[in-house]
């Protein structure tokens, strides 16, 4: 096994890798889209990986759980890409995604034998304390009786109801989700896992004085790739006098993570600058948005694939990430940053949890008037991110996040 993988310092491998790389970033003109991935990162990430794959091979079958959240939903979420990957190199996966008494239709993309998603089976009124009992007895029942059948990896992904943590005789993994709140030390689920992973450092210091041994930061996964962004949108989406330098955000956006007052601010305080924003939101934060459209330099579209964004992700000079400080988004990653770097666009960021592991690496403020003139710089500058973008890229493949947990859990 690799030095790498032997280390313990408190899983800020990423942070300190790119920091590094961020001193040594050149001055150069303005990129239309990076350069493919070196053959030598790639390298590196199969050679890990083949490392790690007999530890998964071993295990056979892989259990994920994840009763609050649904990872395979209508939009799904980034982490369905460590159940390909395992898919892929012939493990079984079982992903019980959600917990409800109607039926589900995940949405899965991968036609596989070795892929089985569905949900946790609940009984209707449970807000009666008998029937949530037997609620608890019945999932706890499903997962037995899987482990049963084949002794899987449990993988919890977000969540789990602590009663049935404590009636589990063994849990592998927990993967913070973007509450870090969720499960507090000394609770059954932190308590019986064996390595909690969190995907940004501030949920990584809740649990450092609990757990030193088993908590570190792993950044969430994400499939990029050539393929992935394979469909051009059409270069006419913003109108024809729309200013020619441009900020934005294509994600989901609601208003208690995202600071629609700051939003509010760069729109109508820097007319000479266009804002295009292309994602999800909510009732209130549409109230905004139809305030903002007002403004000639505002651009809003609901929502496109993610694979037609790459014509938009090439109008932007700078991402701009204006993530409010909620309990909701405080265990989360902007995973947008690796995107923006693919494209070659420079990222600023407000100061909160869910960038803490950016500290050192993009420009953050909690200020407007600092935060602009920042972005305003980094558009001007356009430093050449190729070499940042290489370790994020590196850091956050789903084959290093699943060589990070085999590599671990072989250590203890």
């Amino acid at each position: 096994m690799d030095k790498d993988a032997q280390r313990n310092l408190r899983g800020y491998e990423s942070v300190t890798i790119l920091k590094q790389f961020l001193s040594h970033t050149l001055m150069l003109p303005k990129l239309a889209q990076l350069s493919p991935i070196s053959k030598s990162v790639l390298q590196a990430i199969e050679e890990r990986w083949q490392q790690a794959l007999p530890f998964f091979r071993k295990r056979g079958h892989i259990l994920f759980l994840s009763d609050r959240y649904r990872f395979w939903d209508t939009f799904g979420f980034v982490q369905q890409s460590l159940a390909k990957t395992l898919v892929d190199y012939g493990v079984r996966v079982t992903w019980l995604d959600g917990m409800s008494w109607k039926r589900y239709r995940p949405l899965v993309s991968l036609a596989s034998p070795l892929l089985e998603v569905k949900q946790l089976q609940c009984p209707p009124g449970r807000r009666l304390k008998s029937i949530d009992a037997l609620s608890v007895r019945w999932q706890s029942q499903q997962i037995k009786k899987i482990c049963s059948e084949s002794n899987p990896l449990i993988w919890v992904q977000g969540s789990l109801d602590e009663r049935v943590a404590e009636r589990c005789e063994n849990i592998d993994v927990y993967s913070v989700f973007d509450d870090a709140f969720l499960h507090q030390p000394g609770e059954a689920l932190t308590e019986k896992v064996k390595l909690i992973l969190n995907q940004n450092t501030f949920s990584d210091d809740l649990f450092q004085s609990s757990y030193p041994g088993k908590s570190l930061v792993a950044l969430p996964p994400v499939e990029l790739h050539d393929h992935v962004f394979h469909v051009d949108s059409p270069w006419n989406l913003v109108p024809s006098n729309f200013p020619k330098k441009i900020m934005g955000y294509l994600g989901a956006f609601f208003p208690e993570g995202f600071d629609f007052t700051l939003l509010k601010q760069f729109v109508t305080q820097m007319p000479d600058w266009g804002f295009v924003f292309v994602g999800r939101t909510n009732p209130n934060g549409m109230a905004v948005i139809r305030e903002l459209q007002k403004h000639s330099n505002f651009f809003y579209k609901d929502w496109m694939p993610r694979e037609k964004l790459s014509s938009l992700w090439k109008l932007l000079d700078v991402n701009l990430m204006l993530y409010r400080d909620c309990r909701a988004n405080s265990g989360a990653f902007p995973v947008k940053i690796l995107e923006a770097m693919y494209f070659g666009v420079p990222s600023v960021a407000t100061q909160v949890p869910k960038t803490s592991s950016l500290e050192g690496v993009i420009p953050l403020s909690n200020s407007f008037g600092e935060l602009s003139h920042l972005a305003k710089a980094e558009a001007i500058l356009r430093k050449d991110q190729s070499t940042l973008f290489e370790s994020l890229f590196y850091e956050m493949h789903p084959k290093i996040h699943l060589a990070r947990v085999a590599e671990r859990l072989a250590l203890g």
